[in-house]
């Protein structure tokens, strides 16, 4: 390599590196695709939770409603 600086590799050495230059490039296209799905998936729990929010309101309406008739319908 750059024996002028008295650092020399042996094929084995380089052979070694490619082989982790490989797997870090791997394991970034993995972490990459797994934070698009993570992605994916909270923005899908987010919309879901939001229609939860807004179904329990429409209960919250419904059940005062009804306290409210009753509580009309108790003082009739």
């Amino acid at each position: 390599m750059a024996e002028d600086t008295g650092i020399t590799f042996s094929e084995h050495a380089l052979k070694r590196l490619e082989n982790r230059i490989d797997e870090l490039v791997e394991l970034g296209k993995r972490l990459k695709q797994e934070n698009a799905r993570l992605r994916d998936e909270n923005a899908h729990l987010l919309a879901e939770r939001g229609k939860l929010l807004s179904n329990r309101d429409k209960v919250r309406m419904q059940v005062e409603a009804m306290i409210t008739r009753l509580k009309a319908m108790e003082s009739h």
